[in-house]
C-alpha cells in the first residue's frame, strides 16, 4: 500500500497541535520539530508550502511563527497533499504536466485512470479537520 510523504504526515502532526491550541496562538517550527521529532529543514519547507497555499499565516521576528487561518474543515487532504507536493497522482505519469514513456504500449493505462480517479475521490472527500478529530492514542491533552 502506499504511503502519505512524510511531509504530509508532518503538516497534520503541526495541523494538529495548532488546531488544539488558543486561537491566534503562534508555532515556531523548532517548537513543533522538537516535539514531534522531526527534521527542521523538511518541518520549515512543509510550513512555508501551507502558509503559501494560505492555510496558514506566517509571521517574521524573533517572536514570530505560523498560525492557521482557513477553517480546516474547508481544507481536504487533496489540498494539503497539493499544497505541500504539488500534483497528485496515483502513479508518476499520472500528475498534472508529466508525460510516460511509456505511453505506446502501456496496457494498464485505463487502470491506472480509475485508480487515480478513486484515490482523488477519497483525498478530496477527507477533510484536514475530520483526521485531526480522529482519537489518537498518542494525541496530547
Amino acid at each position: 500500500m502506499a504511503a502519505l510523504p512524510r511531509q504530509v504526515e508532518y503538516a497534520l502532526m503541526a495541523l494538529a497541535d495548532m488546531h488544539q491550541a488558543h486561537p491566534g496562538q503562534l508555532f515556531a517550527v523548532r517548537g513543533l520539530c522538537e516535539a514531534h521529532q522531526v527534521p527542521f529543514d523538511v518541518m520549515s519547507k512543509t510550513m512555508q508550502r501551507l502558509a503559501r497555499a494560505k492555510i496558514l499565516r506566517a509571521v517574521k521576528g524573533v517572536n514570530g511563527g505560523y498560525q492557521i487561518i482557513k477553517d480546516l474543515s474547508a481544507v481536504t487532504l487533496y489540498d494539503l497533499m497539493e499544497a505541500i507536493m504539488g500534483s497528485v497522482g496515483a502513479v508518476a505519469c499520472l500528475k498534472d504536466g508529466k508525460e510516460c514513456p511509456l505511453e505506446h504500449c502501456c496496457n494498464v493505462s485505463e487502470s491506472m485512470l480509475a485508480l487515480d480517479r478513486k484515490l482523488k475521490d477519497v483525498y478530496r472527500g477527507t477533510s484536514v479537520l475530520e483526521l485531526l478529530l480522529i482519537p489518537s492514542r498518542n494525541r496530547r491533552n
